[in-house]
């Protein structure tokens, strides 16, 4: 009998009485995405790193949970493969390449080499999990070149890959030490899928000019393959973040503190967020909209992210460096302009912010989708509900388009934006979130894994 098999570079949480620290980090979005996925599928398996490392390469799995009706399966790297292939390969060139971040961009061939033993590894230690007709669905950037492997050991069913974050333009692409076989390394999906269309539309045009591949609008055609190349943005479940009663307020909300009007950011710490960049817009806001001091605080949550690479202590030690430096040049003693929070919060904790929120600050500089606007958008009060501001470089704001759109390299343009959402009367903040729920309760989470696997079945056809 045919199953789903998820594919990813790290795994869902062990069980309570197993967990480590460094699992605690895996509770999100994806991972709730792709477990439902699993679970509407009937069940199947979920494979990948275990987070942990061995002394020498394993030759089989080396752990193995039940998680509702599905089998997680786990494998160590070696230390020399955590550096080389994780913190090297992927977080130093890959991560920053795909973001457009070129400058960031770190290369080693030694690391590239690691990357592609790795992904191999991957292949040799799941393929005796498959059935013929079992479909392998393959996440994210670590993992570009499993799909290759696979197929050079035999298997011929189905293998789909989905891309989390964004894929650069052309030029961008040819930064990597062989760009043309890195990315004929992609071919053998069956399906290939993006959250926007322009990182859909920049694979193509860089197959079409790397490798000469023809393209018909859904389907690549490449040194005699044929590939589907879609665009499946990832939602989120709207139930988990609505309130049905309707109150902003509740026991240890942000209001609680005394802020009259709250601004709010959520990201990860990390230099692809802009959250240096916000801060200093939200200063520029202080200084040329005087009316606001006193009036309006920004509550920052960061979550930590890599916190022993040296590029993530550097953006950790800026952010807080000009968050010292707004709240000693503006702060009252009866108001402080920004609140600051290195932590992470549950989603229950998070729904109460978002919804208490007057205005949902969501600007990166870079990023693939970002799901805190949705899930901002998600926890509002209709009949009252707060005005997202978003970066015209995010995903999402190809779906989100009644949001108050900004750039954020520009300082004066995101202060506006803020000034805009801030003073936008009742009825239009109304009638821009009714249009917003549309968009986010039609193309949901479950909308996205649906959708994404018809594609991938469709493609046997």
């Amino acid at each position: 009998m045919s199953k789903l098999v998820v594919v990813s570079n790290r795994l869902p949480l062990m069980p309570e009485k197993k967990k480590t620290a460094s699992r605690s980090e895996l509770v999100g979005g994806l991972v709730s995405a792709l477990l439902s996925a699993l679970d509407v599928s009937g069940g199947g398996i979920w494979f990948g790193w275990s987070g942990k490392t061995g002394k020498t390469p394993e030759s089989a799995p080396s752990e193995s949970w039940k998680l509702n009706r599905n089998r997680i399966v786990g494998f160590h790297l070696t230390k020399q493969e955590v550096d080389a292939y994780y913190n090297g390969f992927c977080n130093r060139a890959l991560w920053p390449l795909l973001h457009s971040f070129q400058g960031r961009v770190r290369i080693s061939r030694a690391e590239n080499e690691c990357y592609a033993k790795v992904n191999t590894r991957f292949a040799e230690l799941l393929l005796p999990f498959l059935d013929p007709d079992d479909s392998v669905w393959v996440n994210d950037y670590h993992l570009f070149h499993m799909g290759r492997e696979l197929r050079r050991m035999g298997y011929a069913g189905l293998i789909g890959f989905f891309l989390h974050v964004p894929f650069p333009s052309y030029d961008i692409w040819q930064i990597l030490p062989n760009p043309k076989k890195f990315l004929a390394g992609i071919f053998d999906y069956d399906l290939v899928g993006f959250h926007t269309r322009t990182y859909r539309d920049n694979y193509v045009y860089t197959c079409q000019r790397l490798c000469g591949a023809s393209w018909d609008g859904a389907t690549l055609k490449v040194e005699g393959r044929k590939q589907r190349v879609g665009v499946f943005p990832i939602g989120v479940d709207p139930r988990m973040f609505a309130r049905p009663d309707g109150q902003k307020r509740r026991p240890g909300s942000l209001r609680d503190t005394g802020i009259r009007r709250i601004i709010l950011g959520v990201d990860r710490l990390d230099y692809t967020k802009g959250i240096p960049h916000r801060i200093q817009a939200f200063e520029a806001l202080l200084k040329n909209y005087p009316q606001y001091r006193g009036q309006v605080s920004l509550v920052q949550i960061c979550a930590p992210s890599r916190t022993r690479v040296p590029e993530y202590i550097e953006q950790q030690q800026m952010v807080e460096s000009l968050v010292g430096h707004v709240n000693g040049a503006y702060a009252e003693h009866n108001w402080v302009p920004i609140r600051y929070l290195y932590r992470t919060y549950p989603h229950e904790r998070l729904r109460v912010f978002y919804r208490e929120s007057d205005v949902g600050l969501v600007t990166p500089l870079r990023d693939g989708l970002n799901l805190v606007a949705k899930e901002f958008i998600a926890a509002q009060d209709p009949e009252d509900p707060g005005v997202l501001v978003l970066s015209r470089f995010a995903g999402a704001a190809e779906e989100l388009t009644d949001a108050v759109l900004v750039n954020p390299y520009l300082l004066e343009d995101a202060a506006e934006g803020i000034h805009t959402a801030l003073s936008m009367t009742r009825e239009e903040r109304v009638a821009r979130h009714k249009n917003l729920f549309e968009i986010v309760s039609r193309r949901s989470v479950d909308w996205w894994f649906k959708t994404f696997l018809e594609n991938l079945a469709a493609a046997r056809r």
